[in-house]
């Protein structure tokens, strides 16, 4: 699904969250931070998985700190042994919880996080947040969880030669059976290593940026409703801390998709309907911390994006990629306040 030959990456050189699994849910591939439907709230933690610390970006204080788990929407599903357990990211507050009469491997929540899909051997699981479960026995072979929106499960299969594939199974149906989802214009089968993951405001779509150990990047683009999938070529090869430099930000209207690469000096702007690049500017920002992974977020009137890797916060505009502003401020996110006032949150 890419044309530039992505290979898969050894473990140790894959980022945070991402080496057991090929794919990954908005909040698991890595380091990442998300903003709260609905809300003047966002949220964001320090490596995959770990604990989950929501701000209030009208004044950027902490408002709590919630367990780790899968997030999507305004829900996290956290697992504690043979119980699941169900917050509301706006309040705070434990909504429900599921005791499972076995072990589960929790793997990823459905849009808007409702459902909690994991394994139980060959088998997925889907919970619902009122106790309902569903079973489904899937073929042979070596699976994992994608995403889940309405009756269409994603999953994940292993192939041979360390390649995966997206297929979609239908869950409506009495006798499911999966599909694979492909760019019509590349092979079913993807090699490489998800890098992170931005879910759309809406829940439609899914943006998984890929890395590969040349230092080559695509955006994979995931449609949940039509079942279709795109992939978009970033600029840029021959490092792979580089390539992890990417970060992505939908535009406040979801129309456009950002993707910009401090380690490539590339800022690039995706259209999301029609998945094609529609702006590439220069970006300058020598010296960036290229370890650290990238936090991103666009200004309210879209036409500023804030960008930090934990020790310096910038400032660019997206009309023509200029700098606007750099300081050397120790952040752990950004965000935009309905004001415009840019929040550092640490």
């Amino acid at each position: 699904m890419k044309r530039l030959l992505l290979v898969l990456v050894a473990a140790a050189l894959v980022a945070p969250g991402a080496a057991r699994s090929a794919a990954c849910t908005p909040l698991n591939c890595a380091p990442s931070e998300f903003s709260v439907p609905g809300t003047s709230l966002v949220g964001y933690r320090a490596q995959a998985l770990a604990r989950i610390t929501v701000a209030d970006l009208r004044t950027g204080a902490t408002r709590f700190v919630l367990p780790g788990g899968y997030v999507d929407g305004h829900r996290l599903v956290h697992q504690a042994g043979r119980t699941l357990a169900w917050y509301d990211l706006r309040t705070g507050r434990r909504t429900s919880s599921v005791r499972l009469p076995f072990a589960l491997r929790l793997s990823g929540a459905s849009s808007g996080g409702g459902r909690a899909v994991g394994f139980f051997g060959s088998t997925v699981v889907i919970v619902g947040s009122g106790g309902t479960v569903r079973k489904i026995q899937l073929a042979p072979g070596n699976w994992d969880f994608d995403a889940l929106r309405g009756s269409n499960l994603f999953l994940i299969r292993y192939v041979q030669n360390g390649g995966y594939q997206v297929r979609v199974v239908d869950v409506s149906s009495d006798s499911p059976a999966s599909r694979v989802i492909k760019d019509p214009r590349e092979s079913a089968t993807i090699w490489g290593s998800p890098a992170s993951r931005l879910a759309s405001r809406d829940g439609r779509y899914l943006f998984t940026l890929y890395t590969a150990a040349n230092g080559a990047s695509m955006v994979h683009e995931l449609d949940l409703v039509h079942a279709t999938a795109r992939c978009i070529d970033l600029p840029g090869t021959g490092d792979y801390n580089s390539a992890l430099s990417w970060s992505l930000a939908l535009s406040p209207d979801g129309r456009t998709l950002w993707a910009a690469g401090a380690g490539y000096s590339r800022l690039v702007g995706i259209d999301v309907r029609t998945r094609e690049v529609v702006a590439a500017h220069g970006l300058d920002l020598p010296y960036w911390n290229l370890v650290n992974a990238t936090r991103s977020a666009v200004s309210p009137d879209g036409r500023e994006l804030a960008l930090t890797d934990g020790e310096t916060v910038a400032r660019v505009r997206l009309t023509d990629g200029t700098l606007v502003e750099r300081a050397k401020v120790k952040a752990r996110a950004v965000g935009y306040a309905s004001s415009g006032a840019l929040r550092m949150l640490k």
